[in-house]
């Protein structure tokens, strides 16, 4: 089986002080928080919000779980980041990289699924009730992450790549000695699909000008074109947002590849951590441009928390 040396470290790298390990602590212990938060209130308001698809819901939840167990790793890699070394052995570093990489791979497929969704919606409404059906779409959701999963798995088992631990940014990650396979790697599973969800957009926003040209004497397509409008604006935040997050660390993790040295340990945390961070942002760019997905998130903490939501009672002279 693999070894991987849990305490592996970029070539200039130099101990860091007790203040520092403990600043870094504090920091990923609160974007581990507001991730979990953050994506458990996006559930709650997804399932509760009734101006939603159920297919669309479906991969809106699915998109909040795979952000929710990034959420829960990092939980684990706060312990780490305190002792500053990984104390948990290889097979639980193998079995963190796994999910780390499957949860990142099912965030960017679950994208996918969303624009391919709105896609339909746009382009072929009369048809979208009978393909985007709620069964079909979660077969969809069920099946994609066990074939992920096993996949990863078997690759890792059968010595493809192994886990290493990577104390620059405090993580587990799989990788491999091939270039090519690391470099063919990254090409399939972010840059294709993020050409391919970019496409769509370009598609979907030149139908959107056709649509507000010819929809403007019938006042429901106008109110529906206007709908499909907020939603495309919506998930292309999204889809933004999640490239600006990775991009840095795909970039850094290929120009690692190729020339066959870690970069500075700043360089690694912040790349990582900035991807990181995009799980806690979907939440907050659904409350800002959809305003019943607001009203809902302010119900349910109003109704979680009353303490935060006292009225002051008139006062009688």
């Amino acid at each position: 089986m693999s070894t991987v040396n849990m305490n592996t470290t970029s070539a200039d790298s130099v101990g860091l002080s007790p203040v520092l390990i403990a600043l870094r602590t504090c920091f990923i212990a609160i974007i581990a928080l507001l991730i979990i938060s953050g994506n458990i209130l996006s559930i709650a308001v997804t399932r509760r919000v009734t101006n939603l698809a159920d297919s669309t819901k479906i991969l809106m939840t699915s998109l909040a779980v795979y952000d929710l167990l990034l959420g829960v790793m990092t939980l684990l890699t706060v312990v780490v980041s305190a002792l500053d070394r990984w104390p948990f052995g290889y097979v639980c570093c193998a079995f963190y990289a796994v999910l780390i990489g499957g949860s990142f791979f099912m965030s960017i497929l679950s994208l996918t699924y969303l624009n391919i969704e709105r896609y339909i919606a746009v382009t072929r409404p009369y048809k979208y009730p009978v393909w985007c059906t709620r069964r079909r779409t979660i077969l969809l959701v069920a099946v994609s992450p066990i074939i992920c999963l096993t996949t990863e798995t078997l690759i890792l088992i059968s010595d493809i790549i192994r886990a290493e631990y990577l104390s620059g940014a405090v993580i587990c990650y799989n990788t491999n000695e091939l270039n090519y396979f690391n470099a063919s790697s990254a090409l399939w599973a972010y840059v294709l699909p993020l050409i391919f969800m970019l496409f769509i957009y370009y598609q979907l926003i030149k139908i959107s000008r056709q649509h507000e040209c010819r929809l403007n004497q019938n006042v429901n397509n106008e109110a529906n074109n206007n709908h499909n409008n907020k939603a495309l604006k919506t998930f292309l935040v999204v889809t933004l947002t999640f490239a600006c997050c990775w991009t840095p660390l795909i970039l850094s993790r290929t120009i690692e590849m190729l020339t066959g040295a870690l970069g500075p340990n700043w360089l690694q945390f912040l790349t990582l951590w900035l991807a990181t961070c995009n799980s806690m942002c979907n939440v907050w760019i659904y409350c800002l441009f959809n305003s019943s997905f607001r009203q809902m998130a302010k119900t349910i903490l109003s109704e979680r928390f009353p303490c935060c939501n006292r009225s002051v009672a008139p006062v009688v002279i």
